[in-house]
C-alpha cells in the first residue's frame, strides 16, 4: 500500500505522467478494501490501513479534477491530440459516462460548427450554380456523412479504452444534435425552396380543383420535378444514415451481451428511441409533402396525356398507353429513390387507382359504345339501328349515325380495344421492373415492410384482371356486331345443300331419263355423266369453299386493326361461332352415307383451313363438330362402340344420339340400344 501511494506521489511530482498516475489510481480502485482490512492482524495495523486508503481516495478524486480540468483546456485549444489523450484516461478512474458524455459533447460541437459552414454555403449558393437544384439534400448528406465518419474513426478507439457495450450513449448523444442541426437545414430548405406554400396550394388544387381548367394558384407540374428529386434524395440520405447507425449499435451489442433476451431488450429500447427522433419524425413529415406533391404531379401529367391522346396512321394504339405508364413508370421509380416503404406504397396505391379509373373505365366507357356494323346485314339489323338514329333525333334533335360517324366509332372501337390488350402488357411489365428496383434499392426491410410493398405490388398486378375483363367484353361486342351476323348467312348455306345424296342422284337420272326417250340415248351413259358431275361437286364443294373465302375476307379486313393478342382472340371468337352455328345447321339436315363422308370432308377443310390462319388451339372449339362429322361418317352403327374404346367424346350420349338419328339408314331402334 505504501510503495502505490510512493508510485502515485512521485507521478503526481512529475510533469506530464497522468498516464502513470491514472495507472496507480486504476490499481487502486481494483482494490477490495474490505478484504485487505480484514488481513491485518492488530488493530493498529488496520488503522494504518485505513489512513493509507483516505490518501489514496483524496488522490483520486484529485487527479480526476485535474484530468477533467485538462481535458476542458484541450477542447478549449481545438488541440485533438490532447483531447484524445484525457479522453483514454477517464476509464482508468471508472469514470466510463463522463468520459463519454464529455468526448461526445465536444464532438457535437465540432458537429454544429460543421453543419453552420455548411448551410451558409448552401444559402449563398445562387441558382444558376451547379447542384444548386440539389443543393439542401447535399447539405443535409454532409451532415449525416459528418456524423457517420465520427462514429466510424472513434469506434475503435472507444471499444479499446472503454471496452465494448458504450457506442450507444455515443450514438444517442450524436443523434440528439443530428436532430437539432437536421431541423435547422429542414427549416432552411421549407424557406428557399417554399415547400410550405408549394404543398399548400397543391392541397387545395386536389381538394378543389375538380374543373378541367387549372387553379389560378397551383403549381406547374414540371416545375416540381426538381422539388420532388430533391425531397427524394432527402429521405434516401437519410434513411442510409440510420441504417448505418442501426447497424453499429447492433454490432456493438452482440459483442458485449451474450444473452439473446438481454440483448433483444437494449435493441428494441433503442430502436424505440431512434424512432422516435426528431429527424424521423421530420423525414416522416417530408415523405408525407414529398407524397402529396407526387400525387398533384401524377394527376396532372395524366390529365395531360389524355388530353394529346392521338393515334398515328398504322397504329394500333393511341399514345395514352405508353405516356400513361412511362408517367406512372418515373413517378414510382422516384418514390423507391426515397427509400420510404410508406412513400412507394402511397404511390403504388395512386397508381393504381389511376389505371382503374383513367384507363380501365375510360376504355370500358369506349367499348360500350358498341361497334358499328358495316352495312345493314339484315332486316332486324336495319331495324335496330333505323330505331336508334330515331331515338338520336328525338333526345339530341339530329341523326347522328352518318358513314363517318360509324368510320371513327369503328376506329375509337378499335383503338381501345387495343389500348386494353396493351395496358395489360404494360402492367406485368412494371410490376416485374418495379419488383426488381425494390428488391435491389430497398435492403434489409422488416417482414412487416415487405409484407406491405408486396401487398401493394399485387394490387398493381390484379389491375390486369380488370383490364382482362374490359377486352374480353370488348371482344364479345365484335362477336355481336362484326362476327355473329356475318357467319349466319354464311353457315345458314349449309342447309340448302342436300346431304342425302342417293335421293339427289335417283332424282337426277329420273330427269335425264324422261329427256334422253325422245333423243334414242342410253341411260348408262347419262348416268356416268351425273356421276362425273357429282365428283365434280365434290372437288369444288361450293359450302366449305364459300365459307373459307368468306372467313378470310372478314378476318383480313382486321388483320392491321388489331394487336397480335387481339387478333388471336377475335380469331377464336369466329371459330367458336362458326362451329356453333355449324352444328345447329348439321341438325337441321339429314345425312345418308354419301352425305356423312361429303360432311367429313367439309369439316376437315374448315378444320385445316381455320388450323392455318390461327394457332393449333382452335382445334379444341371444333373437336366437337370433327366427333360429328365421325359419327355422320360410319359405315354402321357397330363402329360406334369401336371409336369409343379410343376416343374422348365432347358429345354427350344424349347428343351422340341424336347425330345418330340424322342417318336416314341407320335404324332408332339400333341407336337406342347403343351403350354409349
Amino acid at each position: 500500500m505504501l510503495a502505490a501511494y510512493v508510485d502515485l506521489k512521485k507521478a503526481f511530482d512529475s510533469v506530464h505522467h497522468y498516464e502513470t498516475a491514472a495507472a496507480h489510481i486504476h490499481r487502486f480502485l481494483a482494490m477490495d478494501e474490505t478484504l485487505l482490512l480484514h488481513t491485518t492482524d492488530s488493530a493498529s495495523k488496520a488503522e494504518n490501513v485505513e489512513t493509507w486508503f483516505d490518501r489514496l481516495r483524496q488522490a483520486e478524486k484529485e487527479l480526476s479534477s485535474l484530468i477533467t480540468h485538462k481535458f476542458d483546456e484541450a477542447v478549449k485549444r481545438e488541440d485533438m491530440a490532447s483531447v484524445d489523450r484525457f479522453f483514454k484516461l477517464f476509464p482508468l478512474l471508472k469514470k466510463h459516462e463522463e468520459g463519454l458524455k464529455k468526448f461526445t459533447t465536444y464532438l457535437c460541437a465540432k458537429i454544429q460548427e460543421s453543419t453552420a459552414q455548411n448551410l451558409a454555403s448552401a444559402q449563398n449558393l445562387g441558382p444558376r450554380e451547379k447542384r444548386s437544384h440539389v443543393i439542401w439534400a447535399d447539405t443535409f448528406t454532409l451532415l449525416f456523412e459528418g456524423i457517420a465518419r465520427t462514429i466510424e474513426v472513434r469506434q475503435p478507439i472507444i471499444e479499446t479504452y472503454y471496452g465494448p457495450g458504450h457506442l450507444s450513449l455515443v450514438v444517442e448523444m450524436l443523434q440528439r444534435e443530428c436532430d437539432r442541426q437536421a431541423g435547422r437545414v429542414g427549416s432552411e430548405m421549407r424557406k428557399h425552396r417554399r415547400l410550405d406554400a408549394v404543398v399548400s396550394a397543391v392541397r387545395n388544387s386536389l381538394r378543389f380543383g375538380g374543373g378541367r381548367e387549372p387553379r389560378a394558384d397551383q403549381p406547374d407540374p414540371r416545375d416540381l420535378d426538381t422539388l420532388l428529386g430533391e425531397l427524394t434524395l432527402i429521405n434516401a440520405r437519410a434513411e442510409l444514415y440510420l441504417r448505418f447507425i442501426r447497424r453499429r449499435v447492433t454490432a456493438d451489442f452482440e459483442a458485449s451481451l451474450p444473452v439473446a433476451a438481454e440483448r433483444e431488450k437494449k435493441e428494441a429500447e433503442f430502436e424505440g428511441r431512434l424512432s422516435q427522433s426528431q429527424l424521423v419524425c421530420d423525414m416522416a413529415v417530408i415523405v408525407g409533402d414529398y407524397t402529396i406533391l407526387e400525387q398533384f404531379y401524377l394527376n396532372e401529367s395524366f390529365k395531360k396525356a389524355l388530353a394529346m391522346d392521338t393515334v398515328e396512321e398504322g397504329a394500333h394504339t393511341s399514345s395514352i398507353v405508353d405516356d400513361a405508364f412511362y408517367i406512372i413508370k418515373k413517378s414510382i421509380r422516384r418514390s423507391i429513390a426515397s427509400s420510404s416503404v410508406d412513400g412507394v406504397c402511397a404511390m403504388l396505391n395512386h397508381a393504381v387507382t389511376l389505371v382503374e379509373t383513367q384507363l380501365v373505365e375510360g376504355f370500358r366507357q369506349t367499348l360500350r359504345k358498341g361497334f358499328p356494323a358495316q352495312g345493314y346485314l339484315d332486316l332486324n339489323q336495319a331495324y335496330t339501328v333505323l330505331q336508334s338514329s330515331l331515338q338520336s333525333t328525338l333526345q339530341a334533335g339530329k341523326i347522328n349515325s352518318t358513314t363517318t360517324d360509324s368510320d371513327a366509332l369503328r376506329q375509337a372501337f378499335l383503338t381501345a380495344l387495343n389500348n386494353t390488350g396493351t395496358s395489360m402488357c404494360h402492367v406485368r411489365s412494371l410490376y416485374a421492373s418495379l419488383e426488381d428496383s425494390i428488391n435491389s434499392a430497398m435492403v434489409g426491410l422488416s417482414n412487416t415492410a415487405r409484407a406491405k410493398l408486396d401487398s401493394c405490388l399485387n394490387d398493381l398486378k390484379t389491375t390486369t384482371g380488370k383490364l382482362a375483363m374490359v377486352v374480353e367484353f370488348g371482344i364479345s361486342q365484335l362477336r355481336a356486331t362484326a362476327v355473329k351476323p356475318r357467319v349466319k348467312p354464311w353457315v345458314d348455306i349449309f342447309n340448302t345443300i342436300s346431304h342425302d345424296i342417293q335421293e339427289v342422284l335417283v332424282m337426277a337420272l329420273e330427269a335425264l331419263h324422261e329427256e334422253a326417250k325422245p333423243l334414242g340415248l342410253e341411260v348408262s351413259w347419262l348416268k356416268t355423266k351425273v356421276q362425273n358431275q357429282f365428283a365434280s361437286y365434290e372437288a369444288n364443294d361450293p359450302f366449305s369453299q364459300t365459307l373459307m373465302v368468306q372467313v378470310d375476307g372478314l378476318l383480313g379486313s382486321f388483320t392491321s386493326l388489331l394487336t397480335e393478342e387481339n387478333y388471336k382472340a377475335l380469331v377464336g371468337v369466329l371459330v367458336s361461332e362458326v362451329a356453333e352455328q355449324l352444328e345447329k345447321a348439321v341438325f337441321k339436315s339429314s345425312f345418308n352415307r354419301l352425305g356423312g363422308l361429303q360432311f367429313d370432308r367439309e369439316v376437315r377443310a374448315i378444320v385445316g383451313y381455320l388450323s392455318q390462319v390461327s394457332e393449333w388451339g382452335v382445334r379444341e372449339h371444333l373437336t366437337r363438330l370433327t366427333q360429328m362429322a365421325t359419327l355422320l361418317n360410319l359405315e354402321s352403327i357397330a363402329e360406334v362402340s369401336e371409336y369409343s374404346s379410343t376416343t374422348t367424346w365432347r358429345l354427350t350420349p344424349s347428343e351422340m344420339r341424336k347425330v345418330l338419328q340424322l342417318r336416314v339408314d341407320f335404324k332408332a331402334d339400333e341407336i337406342k340400344r347403343l351403350k354409349l
